[in-house]
């Protein structure tokens, strides 16, 4: 977290708490050295259960920063690692991302794929089926004819 984001959420959430507590350039400085390195949810949520747990006349900044590692090792546990993280699509959302994304040669030769093994692959992408259609076709002729000489 830069200067100016710190700042202006000691503003909001800590000086708003404790607010007869005097602060200097130096206190900040402070503060901002030991939970700098912390989200903006972190530290609000430390600062938070400070307040209602301990309620002291002003806020000690070895306990935030304490509580502060604690939820941070709480969500790390909780969160799935990128490991786990899956993004899948279905059929019909990767065949609409056919559809609208790919080029024409592209779309062409996943509909020749598709019609190996899926009696409906006409109904995924009509337009492509129809090009591949075309394109069968015209190998499948013979070769015109010269005329006898």
């Amino acid at each position: 977290m830069n200067k100016r984001k710190f700042l202006q959420w000691f503003r909001e959430q800590v000086q708003t708490r404790w607010p007869t507590w005097e602060v200097n350039r130096c206190i900040l400085g402070d503060w901002f050295a030991a939970l700098s390195g912390y989200d903006v949810t972190t530290l609000t949520e430390a600062v938070r259960r400070h307040h209602i747990r301990d309620d002291p006349a002003r806020p000690r900044i070895g306990r935030v920063q304490a509580m502060a590692r604690e939820l941070r090792l709480m969500t790390r546990r909780r969160a799935p690692g990128p490991e786990h993280s899956i993004t899948a699509v279905t059929s019909e959302q990767f065949w609409e991302i056919v559809r609208t994304r790919f080029p024409r040669r592209r779309r062409i030769a996943l509909m020749a794929q598709q019609v190996k093994f899926d009696p409906h692959a006409r109904d995924r992408d009509p337009e492509a089926y129809a090009w591949l259609m075309q394109e069968q076709s015209a190998e499948a002729r013979p070769p015109p004819r010269s005329p006898p000489a």
